[in-house]
């Protein structure tokens, strides 16, 4: 997994991270989509007690790195 945002919880700004979070995962989520990936297997969401964290497959990273256009690594 390769994680492309993480969020660190704070007191009282859990439901904004949350929400951020999934913006965040339902952008990636698209992308899948747009270029024939699956996004259950490609896309996830991992919480603890300390933080939130949205990655993506090492196979849809490696396509975006190996790809040409003008895709930018984030």
């Amino acid at each position: 997994m390769v994680w492309v945002a993480r969020w660190l919880k704070r007191p009282g700004q859990d439901e904004q991270i949350r929400k951020a979070a999934g913006e965040i995962r339902k952008h990636w989520e698209d992308v899948c989509l747009d270029v024939g990936f699956d996004p259950a297997k490609n896309v996830s969401l991992a919480e603890s007690d300390k933080e939130i964290r949205v990655g993506i497959s090492e196979e849809l990273d490696t396509s975006f790195r190996e790809e040409p256009g003008e895709w930018r690594y984030y």
